[in-house]
């Protein structure tokens, strides 16, 4: 049986970001190989970098030490919460590699793989991972094995002349490039190389194959659930309106506990399958990210999308196609989409059809 190796963010304290990896690793093993998450473990996802990460935050704390400090102290229980959350999903769910590798000399004479792939995400997003990030572009993989990448992300539409410079030669190495938005495919092409647009790994899974993992909670009463992964005020306010016009609670999913202020029921940092329960019962789902979208894709949930100030092409990708660019929101007052309801007959044929392109594509890379 050959042995894939994925390299992907598992390590990322997000909820998208974990469960991507599960699916993927799944879906390949499904498919008849021995798989393995290359454990990547960088430096600035350990909570003693996030902590410091703080400086950076904003002008007033990179002023102040004073103004630093007591900010590490009230985001450390946030972190230490957030940390055994994920640990405990990672340690159940995810086939890790042995080895923890910390930076990108650790990564050398790898060579224990048939197949290497980069997986999904914002792997390629060298902004969002604060440089370029070459182990994700399989600097490290030997010449002669297959290399592929299963529904990678740059995150944006465009990249600067250094970029371009630095990962074009590794991605020649690829045999095959997927990618998560078409937006990616023109930057491909601008380097001259080719792609294909495949689905996010979460939408490989359908919801039967989610229902498995996910927790039985929350089953009993209606609810508007709202993801605002990037603390954007438009969210909530919508979500109040919402609740102002529907007569339904609040629940809110957020990583920071001093986020109790906000109005409705709070679950910090929940266990993984209790964020899947939660968008699985919800009525409505009030987001700004992508992965929310595509869980309320996956359970047939209605959802309004309030677009973040970054990073918005892969909410455009997936929006367009499944023909719902009108689920966004023009602002927190634009209570118009709410009543219309999703055709998610038309949507679940799309996406059937999608996602049969996509393990197609993958069945096909594997192979090569």
């Amino acid at each position: 049986m050959e042995k894939v190796g994925i390299i992907t963010l598992h390590r990322v304290r997000n909820y998208g970001s974990v469960l991507q990896a599960y699916a993927l690793q799944e879906v390949i093993k499904k498919m008849g190989y021995n798989v393995e998450l290359i454990d990547y473990y960088p430096k600035r996802l350990t909570i003693y970098q996030m902590l410091l990460g703080i400086k950076n935050k904003s002008p007033k704390f990179e002023n102040s030490f004073l103004l630093r400090t007591m900010a590490r102290i009230i985001i450390f229980p946030s972190y230490i919460k957030r940390y055994f959350s994920f640990k405990k999903f990672v340690s159940r769910y995810l086939y890790t590699s042995s080895k923890t590798y910390k930076t990108d000399n650790d990564f050398k004479l790898v060579d224990k793989y048939d197949i290497y792939c980069t997986g999904s995400d914002q792997v390629w997003n060298s902004e969002w991972n604060g440089k370029f990030d070459s182990p994700f572009y399989l600097s490290f993989a030997p010449n002669d094995k297959n290399k592929i990448a299963y529904s990678a992300s740059f995150g944006r539409t465009n990249l600067n002349k250094e970029e371009i410079r630095q990962l074009k030669p590794y991605l020649k190495r690829y045999s095959n490039i997927s990618l998560r938005e078409k937006s990616g495919l023109k930057i491909l092409e601008e380097i001259g190389l080719e792609g294909t647009q495949v689905l996010d790994p979460t939408l490989l899974f359908d919801k039967n194959d989610w229902l498995k993992i996910a927790s039985k909670k929350f089953q009993t009463k209606k609810y508007i659930l709202v993801y605002n992964l990037n603390r954007n005020q438009k969210i909530d306010k919508y979500a109040y309106n919402l609740s102002m016009k529907t007569g339904l609670p609040i629940k809110y999913i957020t990583y920071q506990l001093h986020d109790f202020y906000k109005k409705g029921k709070m679950y910090c940092s929940p266990k993984v399958e209790d964020f899947l329960s939660l968008f699985a019962n919800a009525s409505y789902v009030v987001t700004d990210s992508f992965h929310a979208t595509a869980f309320s894709l996956n359970f047939n949930i209605n959802f309004i999308i309030v677009y973040p100030e970054k990073f918005s092409t892969r909410l455009q990708s997936i929006l367009q196609l499944c023909n719902l660019e009108n689920r966004v929101a023009k602002d927190e007052n634009d209570l118009s989409i709410v009543d219309k309801n999703i055709n998610f007959k038309e949507c679940n044929k799309l996406l059937e059809q999608e996602r049969n392109k996509s393990l197609k594509w993958l069945e096909n890379a594997l192979k090569n």
